[in-house]
C-alpha cells in the first residue's frame, strides 16, 4: 500500500518536461505581444482623443473669443456702487478676477468717431 501511495506522490511531483515548459513558455510570449500590442493601440487612441479635444477647444475660442478675466483689487468706490459684495463678505483691498465686458460693435465706432 505504501509503494502505491510512493507511485502517486512522485507522478503528482513530477517536473514538466523541456518541451511543455518551452510550450508553455511561447504561449506566454504570445499573450505578452498581444498586451504590448494592445498597449500601443491605447496609447495611440489616447494620444488621438487628446488631439482632437485640443482641436475642438481651438474651433470654439475662434468662433466664440473668451475674454480673459483681470486681476482687480476691490476699492471703496467698488463697494459703494456693489453692496451685494459685502453681503458675499468682499472687503476693500480683497483682489478678485474680473472678466472683461466685450465692446458692443456699436460702441466702437462710436467712440471711433468722437
Amino acid at each position: 500500500m505504501s509503494e502505491q501511495v510512493n507511485d502517486q506522490i512522485t507522478d503528482e511531483q513530477k517536473l514538466p518536461s523541456k518541451e511543455e515548459v518551452m510550450a508553455f513558455l511561447l504561449e506566454q510570449i504570445d499573450v505578452k505581444k498581444l498586451q504590448v500590442e494592445l498597449q500601443e493601440l491605447n496609447a495611440r487612441f489616447a494620444k488621438a482623443k487628446a488631439e482632437e479635444l485640443q482641436a475642438v477647444q481651438f474651433a470654439a475660442n475662434m468662433t466664440n473669443p473668451q475674454n480673459p478675466a483681470q486681476p482687480h483689487t476691490i476699492t471703496q468706490q467698488d463697494m459703494d456702487q456693489n453692496p451685494e459684495l459685502a453681503e458675499q463678505g468682499f472687503k476693500v483691498g480683497d483682489e478678485v478676477m474680473v472678466a472683461q465686458q466685450p465692446v458692443a460693435p456699436e460702441q466702437k465706432s462710436r467712440n471711433l468717431k468722437k
